[in-house]
């Protein structure tokens, strides 16, 4: 994912930041400034930015809890993870390989959504404390987070390919059929229908529901979001298996010129690209 910003290491795992991740926190923080947690007489403007702000950072810090469940039971399996990336839709853990079991794969994808209703429970837990005492902004802070965190976790369990649900579903279909491809391709359907189904939803209520068209906006994303993901999850499973077995020396095109390291860029386009119309080129590694 292009356009990222690296926030540093999270247990070893590198923590970045995409730019669109400023769309749903600019987002989020305007909804709480707009519409604060507690009824008139409403704080100043100035409590409520920074209201705002720190329950957008403590609802992401969910999102990263999240995602590093899923990354350290991957690692935990020995399934390397690339890193985590925040962005407009939430988070993805980028995990460079798929799980060689169904069990593994159930473990891995089922803990992210427990791990969001058990945060779920810790502030739900913080807002019964502080609602006996004159905390009521920080009682309704605590309460609003365990609500998005009880929602992250049921959206993720939807059985939307690759979301949790969808890889929980995949699983159980691998472990039912001992067909990891069939599974991958059932559950890419499943997702795929599940992705259109939010499309149509987003749209539906565009055209019946004007005054809420940024939310049908919204699921019309998330829907697109949701089917591009799955096609290339399951076009990336294929592309593994055609290439698995295949060598460097299969695919090397012998016929290829052999530049010199040191050859500045006019030369080569004079020498070499104008004459023979190619593209790419074998850079010569020896000294000259």
């Amino acid at each position: 994912m292009k356009g990222n910003i690296s926030l540093g290491r999270v247990f070893g795992i590198p923590l970045r930041l995409n730019y669109t991740w400023f769309i749903i926190f600019a987002w989020v923080t305007l909804s709480l400034v707009l519409y604060p947690l507690v009824e008139p007489p409403y704080p100043s403007i100035w409590q409520r930015i920074i209201l705002g702000i720190l329950t957008s950072l403590l609802f992401f810090a969910s999102i990263v809890t999240h995602e590093l469940a899923h990354s350290i039971l991957a690692i935990r399996n020995n399934i390397p993870v690339k890193e985590i990336t925040l962005f407009v839709f939430g988070g993805v853990s980028q995990i460079t390989k798929e799980a060689t079991h169904p069990r593994a794969e159930l473990s891995i994808a089922i803990v992210g959504p427990l791990t969001s209703l058990a945060l779920a429970g810790i502030f739900y837990g913080l807002h019964l404390l502080l609602a006996g005492t004159q905390q009521i902004l920080a009682a309704n802070l605590m309460w609003w987070l365990a609500r998005i965190n009880v929602l992250l976790a049921l959206f993720n369990l939807i059985p939307g390919f690759p979301l949790d649900g969808g890889r929980i579903f995949r699983a159980l279909v691998w472990y039912r059929t001992h067909d990891y491809h069939r599974a991958t391709r059932i559950a890419t359907k499943v997702g795929q229908g599940i992705a259109y189904a939010f499309i149509a939803g987003g749209i539906a209520l565009i055209i019946f529901a004007p005054l809420y068209w940024i939310y049908g906006l919204w699921i019309t994303l998330i829907g697109w979001f949701l089917h591009d993901a799955a096609s290339a999850s399951y076009q990336q499973v294929l592309l593994h298996d055609a290439l698995t077995g295949i060598t460097a020396r299969q695919i090397t095109d012998y016929d290829s010129p052999l530049i010199p390291p040191h050859l500045n860029l006019i030369d080569l386009a004079q020498q070499y690209i104008l004459p023979t119309g190619r593209s790419c080129f074998l850079i010569s590694l020896g000294l000259s």
